[in-house]
């Protein structure tokens, strides 16, 4: 597997010189994108689901946290603020 960072225009050129190329803007010098062969393709998709997926797991399990402490408020007419404040105390 090689590496190679190569400018967007070579790129649509048909300049492609190595497996895994990063795509990189000459005139604005930003980063514009990530071409992967197809070889290994399904890895990288796969690492990224798995990365997507325990990214999703984590906001809804703080979310679903933050929510439990509003089931078990005595006082309600405290703000969702002060319920966050104790809560991290």
């Amino acid at each position: 597997m090689t590496m190679a960072q190569v400018s967007f225009r070579d790129f649509i050129r048909g300049s492609i010189p190595a497996d895994i190329l990063k795509l990189w803007d000459k005139k604005s010098n930003k980063p514009k994108g990530l071409y992967i062969a197809p070889e290994y393709a399904d890895e990288v998709l796969a690492m990224i689901d798995a990365r997507e997926k325990s990214r999703r797991k984590k906001r809804t399990e703080d979310i679903m946290a933050f929510a439990g402490v509003l089931g078990e408020i005595e006082e309600p007419d405290r703000s969702h603020q002060a319920i966050k404040a104790s809560r991290y105390e």
